[in-house]
Protein backbone atom coordinates (compact mmCIF):
# COMPACT_ATOMS: atom_id res chain seq x y z
CA UNK A 1 0.00 0.00 0.00
CA UNK A 2 1.58 3.50 -0.44
CA UNK A 3 -0.11 7.07 0.44
CA UNK A 4 -0.69 10.34 -1.66
CA UNK A 5 1.40 13.24 -1.56
CA UNK A 6 1.25 15.83 -4.06
CA UNK A 7 -0.63 13.64 -6.41
CA UNK A 8 3.12 11.30 -6.29
CA UNK A 9 3.20 8.01 -4.80
CA UNK A 10 5.81 7.07 -2.12
CA UNK A 11 6.45 3.97 -0.70
CA UNK A 12 5.12 3.06 2.68
CA UNK A 13 8.88 1.99 4.03
CA UNK A 14 9.87 5.59 3.19
CA UNK A 15 6.93 7.38 5.35
CA UNK A 16 7.90 5.40 7.99
CA UNK A 17 11.77 6.31 7.91
CA UNK A 18 10.13 9.71 7.98
CA UNK A 19 7.73 9.33 10.84
CA UNK A 20 10.99 7.64 12.63
CA UNK A 21 13.18 10.18 12.47
CA UNK A 22 10.57 13.33 13.14
CA UNK A 23 10.00 11.17 16.47
CA UNK A 24 13.65 11.06 17.56
CA UNK A 25 13.97 14.68 17.15
CA UNK A 26 11.03 15.01 19.84
CA UNK A 27 12.62 15.50 23.50
CA UNK A 28 12.81 11.98 25.35
CA UNK A 29 11.37 11.46 28.99
CA UNK A 30 14.38 12.66 30.17
CA UNK A 31 14.62 16.25 28.00
CA UNK A 32 11.22 17.20 28.66
CA UNK A 33 7.12 16.08 29.90
CA UNK A 34 5.96 13.12 27.88
CA UNK A 35 2.51 14.00 26.58
CA UNK A 36 0.03 11.16 27.48
CA UNK A 37 -2.01 9.67 24.51
CA UNK A 38 -5.40 11.21 26.10
CA UNK A 39 -4.03 14.25 26.12
CA UNK A 40 -6.43 15.78 24.47
CA UNK A 41 -9.32 14.25 26.03
CA UNK A 42 -7.71 15.74 29.28
CA UNK A 43 -7.47 19.62 28.36
CA UNK A 44 -9.48 21.56 30.82
CA UNK A 45 -12.25 23.72 29.52
CA UNK A 46 -13.31 27.12 29.81
CA UNK A 47 -14.20 27.29 33.29
CA UNK A 48 -11.62 24.78 34.56
CA UNK A 49 -9.23 27.05 32.83
CA UNK A 50 -10.75 30.07 34.91
CA UNK A 51 -9.99 28.47 37.91
CA UNK A 52 -6.72 26.96 37.46
CA UNK A 53 -5.59 30.73 37.20
CA UNK A 54 -7.59 31.72 39.92
CA UNK A 55 -5.25 28.84 42.12
CA UNK A 56 -1.86 30.61 41.54
CA UNK A 57 -3.66 32.71 44.92
CA UNK A 58 -0.53 33.00 47.29
CA UNK A 59 -1.26 32.08 50.98
CA UNK A 60 -0.54 34.92 53.77
CA UNK A 61 1.32 33.19 57.73
CA UNK A 62 -2.03 34.71 59.54
CA UNK A 63 -2.64 35.28 64.02
CA UNK A 64 -6.50 35.47 64.69
CA UNK A 65 -7.15 36.35 68.02
CA UNK A 66 -10.49 36.73 68.88
CA UNK A 67 -13.31 35.04 71.22
CA UNK A 68 -16.08 31.92 69.87
CA UNK A 69 -17.93 34.34 67.55
CA UNK A 70 -14.68 34.72 65.70
CA UNK A 71 -12.13 32.06 65.96
CA UNK A 72 -15.04 29.56 65.16
CA UNK A 73 -14.65 31.15 61.81
CA UNK A 74 -11.30 31.36 61.42
CA UNK A 75 -11.22 27.46 62.07
CA UNK A 76 -13.18 27.11 58.51
CA UNK A 77 -10.41 28.77 56.80
CA UNK A 78 -7.86 26.49 56.07
CA UNK A 79 -9.85 23.99 54.27
CA UNK A 80 -11.78 26.45 52.30
CA UNK A 81 -8.63 28.30 51.29
CA UNK A 82 -6.85 25.04 49.96
CA UNK A 83 -10.07 23.59 48.23
CA UNK A 84 -10.11 27.01 46.74
CA UNK A 85 -6.57 26.94 45.34
CA UNK A 86 -4.86 29.49 48.43
CA UNK A 87 -1.46 28.27 48.58
CA UNK A 88 0.45 28.46 51.47
CA UNK A 89 -2.24 29.84 53.79
CA UNK A 90 -1.09 29.40 57.66
CA UNK A 91 -2.12 30.06 60.71
CA UNK A 92 -2.60 30.68 64.58
CA UNK A 93 -5.31 31.30 67.07
CA UNK A 94 -5.10 32.75 70.29
CA UNK A 95 -9.25 31.79 71.84
CA UNK A 96 -10.67 33.97 75.08
CA UNK A 97 -14.80 33.43 75.88
CA UNK A 98 -16.93 36.80 75.28
CA UNK A 99 -15.25 40.28 76.37
CA UNK A 100 -12.23 38.53 77.13
CA UNK A 101 -11.65 38.05 73.37
CA UNK A 102 -11.48 41.69 72.72
CA UNK A 103 -8.82 43.36 71.63
CA UNK A 104 -8.52 45.39 74.91
CA UNK A 105 -9.05 42.26 77.42
CA UNK A 106 -6.53 40.17 74.97
CA UNK A 107 -3.69 42.99 76.09
CA UNK A 108 -4.70 42.96 79.57
CA UNK A 109 -4.47 39.65 80.20
CA UNK A 110 -0.64 38.82 80.59
CA UNK A 111 -0.82 35.09 79.67
CA UNK A 112 -2.92 35.87 76.21
CA UNK A 113 -0.74 38.96 75.73
CA UNK A 114 2.62 37.23 75.89
CA UNK A 115 0.96 33.84 73.60
CA UNK A 116 0.39 36.36 71.09
CA UNK A 117 3.49 39.00 71.19
CA UNK A 118 5.33 35.13 71.10
CA UNK A 119 4.04 34.74 67.54
CA UNK A 120 4.47 38.42 66.49
CA UNK A 121 7.97 38.56 67.73
CA UNK A 122 9.17 35.62 64.84
CA UNK A 123 8.46 38.82 62.51
CA UNK A 124 6.97 36.37 60.04
CA UNK A 125 3.33 37.32 60.66
CA UNK A 126 1.53 38.75 57.44
CA UNK A 127 -2.33 39.22 58.43
CA UNK A 128 -3.18 40.06 61.89
CA UNK A 129 -7.22 39.55 62.21
CA UNK A 130 -8.85 41.11 65.48
CA UNK A 131 -12.64 41.09 66.40
CA UNK A 132 -14.82 42.97 68.15
CA UNK A 133 -16.98 43.18 71.25
CA UNK A 134 -17.81 46.63 72.90
CA UNK A 135 -16.45 50.07 72.87
CA UNK A 136 -15.24 49.24 76.75
CA UNK A 137 -12.68 46.84 75.27
CA UNK A 138 -12.83 47.52 71.34
CA UNK A 139 -11.46 51.01 71.71
CA UNK A 140 -9.09 52.73 68.50
CA UNK A 141 -6.39 52.95 71.42
CA UNK A 142 -6.83 48.85 71.83
CA UNK A 143 -6.44 48.38 68.34
CA UNK A 144 -3.46 50.44 68.09
CA UNK A 145 -1.54 48.77 70.96
CA UNK A 146 -1.70 45.55 68.62
CA UNK A 147 -1.27 47.04 65.61
CA UNK A 148 2.45 49.33 66.91
CA UNK A 149 3.74 45.67 68.50
CA UNK A 150 2.98 44.10 64.98
CA UNK A 151 4.48 46.79 62.90
CA UNK A 152 7.81 47.00 65.24
CA UNK A 153 7.97 43.66 64.73
CA UNK A 154 7.19 43.24 60.66
CA UNK A 155 6.50 46.39 59.08
CA UNK A 156 4.30 44.74 56.43
CA UNK A 157 2.22 43.27 58.42
CA UNK A 158 -1.69 43.85 56.81
CA UNK A 159 -4.68 44.06 59.16
CA UNK A 160 -8.02 42.38 59.36
CA UNK A 161 -11.05 43.91 61.76
CA UNK A 162 -13.88 41.36 61.58
CA UNK A 163 -17.10 42.08 62.98
CA UNK A 164 -19.60 39.51 64.25
CA UNK A 165 -23.22 38.70 64.89
CA UNK A 166 -24.66 40.19 67.39
CA UNK A 167 -25.78 37.94 71.00
CA UNK A 168 -29.31 36.50 71.05
CA UNK A 169 -29.86 36.37 67.79
CA UNK A 170 -32.40 33.16 67.76
CA UNK A 171 -34.65 35.49 70.46
CA UNK A 172 -34.31 38.54 68.66
CA UNK A 173 -36.88 40.12 65.96
CA UNK A 174 -34.95 40.17 62.35
CA UNK A 175 -35.58 43.84 62.18
CA UNK A 176 -34.17 44.28 65.70
CA UNK A 177 -31.07 42.36 64.49
CA UNK A 178 -30.54 43.40 61.45
CA UNK A 179 -30.80 46.99 63.26
CA UNK A 180 -27.90 46.17 65.81
CA UNK A 181 -25.45 45.03 62.96
CA UNK A 182 -26.20 48.27 60.70
CA UNK A 183 -25.36 49.89 63.99
CA UNK A 184 -22.00 48.91 64.90
CA UNK A 185 -20.87 48.41 61.20
CA UNK A 186 -21.43 52.64 61.74
CA UNK A 187 -19.82 52.93 64.52
CA UNK A 188 -16.83 50.10 64.13
CA UNK A 189 -16.08 51.18 60.17
CA UNK A 190 -16.41 55.21 60.22
CA UNK A 191 -15.24 55.15 63.93
CA UNK A 192 -12.29 52.37 64.10
CA UNK A 193 -11.36 51.24 60.42
CA UNK A 194 -11.29 54.21 58.62
CA UNK A 195 -9.48 56.25 61.34
CA UNK A 196 -6.97 53.40 61.26
CA UNK A 197 -6.42 53.58 57.20
CA UNK A 198 -5.23 57.42 58.22
CA UNK A 199 -3.16 56.64 61.40
CA UNK A 200 -1.25 53.96 59.38
CA UNK A 201 -1.04 55.26 55.40
CA UNK A 202 1.13 52.56 54.91
CA UNK A 203 -0.52 49.74 56.23
CA UNK A 204 -3.76 47.50 54.57
CA UNK A 205 -6.12 47.30 57.00
CA UNK A 206 -9.31 44.82 55.60
CA UNK A 207 -12.64 45.33 57.38
CA UNK A 208 -15.23 42.70 57.14
CA UNK A 209 -18.78 42.26 58.57
CA UNK A 210 -19.21 38.74 58.40
CA UNK A 211 -22.21 38.97 60.95
CA UNK A 212 -24.37 39.82 58.07
CA UNK A 213 -24.31 36.24 57.90
CA UNK A 214 -26.27 35.40 60.56
CA UNK A 215 -28.90 38.49 59.88
CA UNK A 216 -29.31 36.93 56.24
CA UNK A 217 -29.73 33.62 57.03
CA UNK A 218 -31.86 34.59 59.67
CA UNK A 219 -34.52 37.01 57.73
CA UNK A 220 -34.51 34.36 54.62
CA UNK A 221 -35.21 31.70 57.25
CA UNK A 222 -38.04 33.74 58.82
CA UNK A 223 -39.48 34.52 55.26
CA UNK A 224 -39.64 30.69 54.82
CA UNK A 225 -36.80 30.94 51.55
CA UNK A 226 -34.40 28.38 52.87
CA UNK A 227 -35.81 24.77 52.33
CA UNK A 228 -32.96 23.22 53.72
CA UNK A 229 -32.79 24.77 56.89
CA UNK A 230 -35.13 23.32 59.19
CA UNK A 231 -34.27 24.66 62.20
CA UNK A 232 -33.23 27.94 63.70
CA UNK A 233 -31.49 26.35 66.61
CA UNK A 234 -29.99 23.13 66.85
CA UNK A 235 -26.58 21.75 68.71
CA UNK A 236 -26.23 18.46 66.34
CA UNK A 237 -28.02 20.06 63.24
CA UNK A 238 -25.26 21.37 60.50
CA UNK A 239 -27.69 23.30 58.66
CA UNK A 240 -28.89 24.98 61.79
CA UNK A 241 -28.33 28.66 62.02
CA UNK A 242 -27.64 28.61 65.32
CA UNK A 243 -26.27 26.26 68.04
CA UNK A 244 -27.76 27.58 71.21
CA UNK A 245 -30.16 30.27 72.49
CA UNK A 246 -27.02 32.49 72.79
CA UNK A 247 -26.38 33.08 69.40
CA UNK A 248 -23.14 30.67 68.84
CA UNK A 249 -23.23 30.00 64.98
CA UNK A 250 -24.07 26.56 63.64
CA UNK A 251 -22.01 25.12 61.15
CA UNK A 252 -23.97 26.49 58.01
CA UNK A 253 -23.28 30.35 59.27
CA UNK A 254 -19.46 29.04 60.30
CA UNK A 255 -18.68 28.18 56.67
CA UNK A 256 -20.65 30.75 54.73
CA UNK A 257 -18.99 33.20 57.02
CA UNK A 258 -15.31 31.77 56.73
CA UNK A 259 -16.04 31.97 52.97
CA UNK A 260 -17.19 35.94 53.15
CA UNK A 261 -13.18 36.34 54.83
CA UNK A 262 -11.80 33.97 51.88
CA UNK A 263 -13.82 36.15 49.32
CA UNK A 264 -11.82 39.32 50.63
CA UNK A 265 -9.01 38.14 52.15
CA UNK A 266 -7.87 36.47 49.43
CA UNK A 267 -9.79 38.29 46.61
CA UNK A 268 -11.81 35.03 45.54
CA UNK A 269 -15.16 35.04 43.98
CA UNK A 270 -18.10 32.78 45.73
CA UNK A 271 -18.39 31.05 42.45
CA UNK A 272 -14.89 29.78 42.79
CA UNK A 273 -14.90 28.07 46.03
CA UNK A 274 -15.79 24.91 47.14
CA UNK A 275 -18.57 24.19 49.93
CA UNK A 276 -21.19 21.96 50.69
CA UNK A 277 -24.13 23.81 49.44
CA UNK A 278 -22.34 24.83 46.14
CA UNK A 279 -25.25 25.43 43.59
CA UNK A 280 -27.70 25.96 45.89
CA UNK A 281 -29.48 29.27 44.76
CA UNK A 282 -30.89 30.68 48.19
CA UNK A 283 -27.71 30.05 50.15
CA UNK A 284 -25.49 31.13 47.31
CA UNK A 285 -27.65 34.32 46.29
CA UNK A 286 -26.89 35.29 50.62
CA UNK A 287 -23.41 35.05 50.22
CA UNK A 288 -22.83 36.42 46.71
CA UNK A 289 -24.84 39.52 47.67
CA UNK A 290 -22.49 39.89 51.54
CA UNK A 291 -19.33 38.88 49.74
CA UNK A 292 -20.39 42.25 47.41
CA UNK A 293 -21.10 44.69 49.68
CA UNK A 294 -17.94 43.72 52.18
CA UNK A 295 -15.66 43.97 48.97
CA UNK A 296 -16.98 47.67 48.71
CA UNK A 297 -15.46 48.51 51.93
CA UNK A 298 -12.05 46.98 50.68
CA UNK A 299 -11.57 49.27 48.42
CA UNK A 300 -9.31 51.66 50.05
CA UNK A 301 -7.92 49.01 52.44
CA UNK A 302 -4.32 48.87 50.65
CA UNK A 303 -2.08 51.60 51.41
CA UNK A 304 -1.25 54.39 48.98
CA UNK A 305 1.34 54.30 46.73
Amino acid sequence: MSYRIFHRRVPRWLIGFLLALCWAALPSAGQGQTVPPDAVQAQPDAKSSTRSAARETTGKQCLFIGHSFFIPVARMLPKQATESGVQGHAQQLVFAGGANGSPGKLWQNEAKRSAIQKTLDAGDVELLGMTYFSPANSSLKDYRKWIDYALEKNPETDFFIGMPWGLNGPSRSVEAYASQNTRAQKLVYDGIVKELRELYPNSRFYWINYGRVAVDLKRAFADKSLPMVEKLVARQDADAIFRDKMGHAAPLTLEMASLVWLSVLYEREPADCTWRYQGKEPLEAILKKIVETQKTYNQDAAPAK
